[in-house]
């Protein structure tokens, strides 16, 4: 269900750019065959999700129906409900792992490289009291703070960090609240 969703909002996409494009443009631009398209096209006007109509003798106009625009507002409804419980989730457990460096002594985070949830962090050591500092990769390792290396950087700058003590920032949210940190806490 989830690939007729994506491919329903990739012809919605399109049809807000180009609102006659053919079936040709709509199943290139969804990276699928035409014979494909066509299937998902009769598939989507079953369900209502889409609707034809003819411009002429030889070519057919696609419209996106309430309907379609029902299921479409319901999938980003539901993945925006997801990745604020993952938000969360990820929140509270590093709010978890920087309060317990906190209890050992450690008053600074600092992250090693580039993160995508660099702003959570940054808010956890707001909420906390903790400074957070950014580093490059290749500067010393600060022996006196609790120290991540972010997910972003390469495998090989991430094993290096690890090696010198700084934890990786994926370890503690894949294990979530299960992980014992190592190393400098």
């Amino acid at each position: 269900m989830n690939n007729e969703v994506a491919t329903l909002q990739n012809i919605a996409n399109t049809l807000e750019q180009e609102p006659l494009a053919s079936q040709r443009v709509l199943a290139e631009n969804a990276g699928m065959s035409i014979g494909l398209m066509n299937a998902v096209l009769k598939r989507f006007v079953e369900r209502g999700w889409i609707m034809l109509t003819n411009v002429n003798l030889r070519k057919l106009s696609y419209a996106i129906t309430p309907a379609g625009i029902a299921e479409l507002t319901a999938r980003s409804q539901k993945f925006a409900k997801r990745t604020f419980e993952l938000a969360n989730s990820y929140n509270e457990t590093l709010c978890k792992y920087i309060s317990e460096a906190k209890k050992e002594g450690k008053t600074r985070l600092c992250l090693y490289g580039q993160s995508y949830i660099r702003f959570l962090l940054v808010y956890c050591c707001q909420i906390l009291n903790v400074d957070f500092i950014e580093k490059n990769t290749s500067d010393p390792i600060d022996e006196k703070a609790f120290c991540l290396v972010g997910e972003l950087n390469k495998e090989s700058e991430i094993k290096a960090l690890e090696e010198k003590g700084c934890v990786n920032l994926l370890s503690i949210l894949n294990a979530g609240k299960t992980i014992h940190i190592q190393g400098n806490i």
